[in-house]
């Protein structure tokens, strides 16, 4: 087999270029750091790297929505701890409101204290988060949940939706409590169960809803819509008898007439509990013959009604027989839907709370697997700079060697060996 120069030439080239070749890559993974310069360099490793960093651009994505909504969540319950502290301010104020020394001077006073704290619960209520969307608004985070109108009544512009987050994958967690059993939708009264006086009492008593006897007996006439009259007469030598009827509409309405029946009869002692329906219904003080209360177990409220309730009481009231007792009335009603407002409050506190802890636990989590993913692809991309330099000077060396070898065998011709 015969070799050409020219075969000699072109093969020592080829081996001095890859030589080269070499040398520049060893070059470069000194300077980066990295063996995997290109993904034809390891394809197999390539490809596990794109993964490994797809993990962890994952992982920081969910630890930024963590992140979010952990402002989120710190947002909504700094803002419920103040509905919170404006509740107590409006319950001290009603408390204060229920001595009966008050002039009508104080009444006034008590009333601009209560139409203050409205206007702090209106703005609480339309409160924004970290994002600038508002908190309590479901859905329709860009609109103010709540508008005031000029009769005074507040409206309700968002939704029930509550918003979630996704804090790792197939894990969401909510970031937002909705406004219904926060500021609306609220149970009145004791436990759902409100009563009210007639606006025509005369008497000096007041009613209030003291317990429930039997929840099974309540719950079925909540969902049957069945409401009460509680009535009293004159019985003999001056003392009072009393009667409960019920219906399915308004005491006093037709709908409520046609479907009433008396459920409890009997004289009256003042000072104590009527028993009926599985409720027990506390008469304060001494009603007068003809006096009438209602109570609805179903009986649900706002916080905006409530407030605006106590200040309609403290601005307006009344005068003449029974004018007092009305007051009293209507201030004990608010002092209880007041204790059913701020028991709502602390359970969104609480479920926003929870969602915070579930945050910080996988937060850890993700910060562990950010970890170990980030190592795991330093390890597959990062060079061994002592191996790399060893195998970059003996690449030097072999480069070396082939440039010589090329420039010995470029000179090899049959005139360098002729002999004149």
């Amino acid at each position: 087999m015969r070799i050409s120069t020219s075969e000699f030439l072109l093969g020592t080239l080829n081996d001095m270029l890859a030589q080269q070749a070499n040398v520049n890559t060893l070059n470069r993974e000194v300077a980066s750091g990295q063996t995997m310069l290109d993904a034809t360099v390891n394809p197999a490793g390539a490809g596990q790297a794109i993964g490994i960093a797809g993990t962890i651009g994952q992982l920081h994505y969910d630890a930024a929505n963590a992140a979010a909504a952990t402002e989120t969540l710190q947002s909504g319950v700094g803002v419920l701890q103040q509905v919170d502290t404006v509740l107590t301010q409006l319950r001290q104020t009603a408390v204060q409101a229920a001595n009966g020394t008050n002039n009508p001077d104080d009444l006034k006073s008590l009333a601009g204290v209560a139409q203050s704290a409205l206007a702090q619960l209106v703005q609480l209520a339309n409160a924004k988060g970290p994002d600038g969307n508002f908190l309590f608004a479901g859905s329709r985070a860009g609109v103010a949940p709540f508008s005031l109108l000029p009769d005074g009544e507040v409206v309700f512009n968002g939704d029930a939706n509550v918003n979630s987050i996704e804090i790792a994958p197939s894990l969401s967690v909510p970031s937002s409590v909705a406004a219904a059993g926060v500021f609306t939708g609220l149970a009145a009264g004791n436990g759902g169960v409100a009563v009210a006086a007639a606006a025509g009492n005369t008497g000096n008593a007041y009613a209030s809803a003291e317990g429930i006897t039997s929840i099974a007996q309540v719950t079925a006439e909540r969902l049957a819509g069945t409401q009460y009259a509680i009535s009293f007469t004159a019985g003999a030598g001056g003392s009072l008898t009393y009667r409960v009827t019920s219906g399915t509409g308004a005491p006093g309405s037709a709908g409520f007439l046609a479907s009433s029946g008396v459920v409890a009869s009997g004289s009256f002692a003042p000072g104590s509990d009527l028993a009926f329906a599985g409720l027990d219904i506390r008469i304060s003080g001494t009603p007068a013959a003809g006096d009438t209360f209602t109570v609805q177990p179903a009986a649900s409220t706002s916080i905006f009604a409530i407030a605006q309730r106590l200040v309609a009481a403290l601005q307006n009231p009344g005068s003449g027989p029974g004018a007092n007792a009305r007051t009293q009335q209507q201030i004990q009603n608010v002092i209880a839907d007041l204790d059913g407002a701020q028991t709502g409050v602390l359970s969104a506190q609480a479920t926003l709370g929870a969602g915070l802890a579930e945050i910080q636990a996988v937060q850890g989590q993700t910060s562990q697997a950010a970890a170990n993913a980030q190592a795991q692809l330093s390890n597959l991309q990062s060079a061994n700079l002592p191996q790399v330099l060893a195998s970059y000077s003996e690449g030097v060396t072999a480069l070396q060697a082939a440039q010589l070898a090329f420039a010995r065998i470029q000179n090899l011709t049959l005139f360098s060996v002729i002999k004149p």
